[in-house]
């Protein structure tokens, strides 16, 4: 029975344990704000005691209800936790039933308990008129020395003891109202459990008590049980991060601001540097086409007899540039030809025969020539793979002393050379 005891104290110990862990840094604020610890106080009520008989008695006798007093004193280490000492005389005057006999007992107890603030536990932030009731939970061991006297009454039954002392467990709660900063009232109320017999006849005895309680604290409104837990250790506020998010969100804003006119600015560099690219490419590309040497192109059967049926049936009026009706369908088919091979180039060479003034033979030479080159384009040839050139009476491929020779001699040949 012993065992249980020691175990319930060892728990109650441990649960001390973690509030004076956080009590002892507290306590080291509280000395240097000159807090007092310590209060005393006195009480009276009344005591109820249910017996359980020895085992030869056929029934449970009836309890008692008698009157109590006694003094206490704590201290208190925080607002959440105390540690109290209290002494308690009790009246255990039974009287005798069916014949059983009756005794005039007194108790003598002493308990050590540990002192839990639950107001300040469960709501510590509470309005400050609240804070003036609390509610305590006392859990702790006892001590119980017990006396009686009629002893005469008890010898015809058993041998008994004058004088018992039994350990025990109790369980004590608690409302209290400060009144003032140095007094406080209260109502307290406790179950006893007593580990061996306690008073004569009994294995084993269990009580209940209330009494009304007063309280002396001292220090005043220094003392700790006059400290709000919200001042002793102040509610941590959270602060109001609004603004701090606010200026995020602007930097964040103004970055992404900056990234997006940085990549805007980018691509309007990149597309520079890609047209400068191309520009260069095309500036390469036309210079090697007209760097390269002209390679001269040898037609085909199909399109060398297109070629000389165009120039065999090409007639200009007398002594003019201009392309007779009669040849346009011959040299439609020459520029559907050429149309056909845009990797080619033309050079269109005109000739006269040796009659009349050279100057003017030489510039008809050109002139025709040219006539040839614009008819060719009109028709969807790109101008850029023509040229036209003239040598008037140069070159001739007949005889001028003839007619027949000479109208041989008024031609217009074409060259055709590969890219």
């Amino acid at each position: 029975m012993y065992r249980k005891i020691f175990a319930l104290a060892m728990a109650s110990g441990l649960a001390c344990g973690a509030f004076a862990q956080e009590a002892s840094a507290d306590t080291a604020v509280a000395k240097q704000k000159g807090i007092n610890h310590w209060s005393l106080g006195v009480k009276g009520g009344v005591n109820y005691m249910k017996n359980a008989p020895y085992a030869d008695l056929d029934r449970t006798l009836s309890g008692t209800i008698n009157g109590q007093f006694g003094v206490f004193t704590e201290a208190t280490f925080n607002p959440r936790w105390g540690l109290g000492l209290g002494y308690t005389f009790a009246i255990n005057n039974q009287g005798g039933e069916a014949g059983y006999p009756s005794w005039d007992g007194k108790k003598h107890e002493i308990d050590l308990v540990s002192s839990f603030n639950i107001s300040n536990i469960v709501s510590p932030y509470r309005r400050a008129g609240l804070q003036k009731l609390n509610v305590f939970i006392n859990p702790g061991i006892l001590c119980a020395i017990g006396t009686w006297e009629n002893a005469e009454n008890l010898i015809q039954y058993y041998e008994v003891e004058d004088t018992k002392v039994s350990m025990g467990l109790t369980t004590r709660g608690a409302i209290e109202y400060n009144v003032s900063n140095y007094v406080a009232v209260g109502l307290e109320g406790g179950l006893n459990w007593y580990a061996r017999e306690y008073c004569p006849m009994l294995r084993r005895s269990y009580s209940a008590d209330a009494n009304l309680t007063v309280r002396y604290k001292f220090g005043g409104e220094r003392n700790i049980r006059n400290i709000a837990w919200v001042d002793y250790a102040p509610k941590c506020e959270v602060p109001d991060l609004t603004p701090i998010l606010e200026e995020q969100k602007r930097q964040c804003e103004e970055l992404t601001s900056k990234l997006e006119e940085q990549i805007v600015n980018q691509n309007v560099a990149i597309n520079k540097l890609q047209q400068q690219i191309k520009f260069t490419q095309d500036s390469l590309d036309r210079h090697i086409r007209a760097t390269r040497e002209a390679v001269k192109y040898v037609p085909t059967k199909e399109e060398d007899e297109i070629i000389k049926t165009a120039f065999a049936q090409l007639e200009f009026e007398s002594s003019k540039a201009i392309i007779k009706q009669a040849s346009y369908s011959s040299l439609d088919g020459l520029a559907m030809l050429l149309k056909s091979h845009p990797e080619w180039s033309v050079i269109l060479k005109g000739y006269t025969d040796n009659s009349g003034n050279a100057a003017k033979n030489l510039q008809l030479s050109k002139d025709r020539a040219a006539s040839v080159k614009n008819y060719l384009i009109n028709k969807g040839v790109s101008a850029a793979n023509i040229q036209s050139q003239g040598y008037g009476s140069a070159n001739p491929i007949a005889s001028n002393s003839t007619l027949d020779g000479r109208a041989k001699n008024r031609r217009v040949e074409i060259e055709l050379f590969s890219k």
